[in-house]
């Protein structure tokens, strides 16, 4: 019974040490270039600075419709809403697709901009 109770301490133990003895990783939604660490919401030049040029880009534009209530903001977070009902009103947004492939023994990664913003990055194959 006491080899037992020794084997488990020395399991967690362990467990412990290697938990502690990891490197720390990004979120599965930051990138990593270099030692530089891109996130949803960087603006486009941060990302541009951070880690250099693209392998690839695509740039389209979209329509989108969204409701505005016409608000206006008098002092930070206090915002008032002019009409009663809101209104409709068409936006015109800049979306660009970068990829970033960092060779094959890495994953390709895909950043989306929504009007110079970081909206979304995915992890793609293996690159090339």
């Amino acid at each position: 019974m006491v080899t037992e109770m020794k084997i488990v301490l020395t399991s967690c133990i362990v467990v412990v040490i290697l938990l502690f003895a990891a490197p720390s990783q990004a979120v599965d939604s930051d990138f990593r270039c270099g030692t530089e660490i891109i996130s949803v919401g960087d603006r486009k030049f941060d990302v541009l600075r951070k880690c250099g040029e693209p392998s690839n880009v695509e740039v389209r534009q979209e329509i989108r419709t969204k409701r505005d209530f016409g608000s206006v903001e008098l002092e930070p977070k206090k915002r008032i809403e002019i009409y009663p009902r809101p209104f409709l009103v068409d936006e015109l947004v800049t979306i660009e697709e970068w990829e970033y492939n960092s060779g094959p023994t890495k994953f390709i990664r895909y950043l989306t901009f929504e009007n110079g913003f970081l909206m979304n990055i995915a992890l793609g194959d293996y690159g090339y």
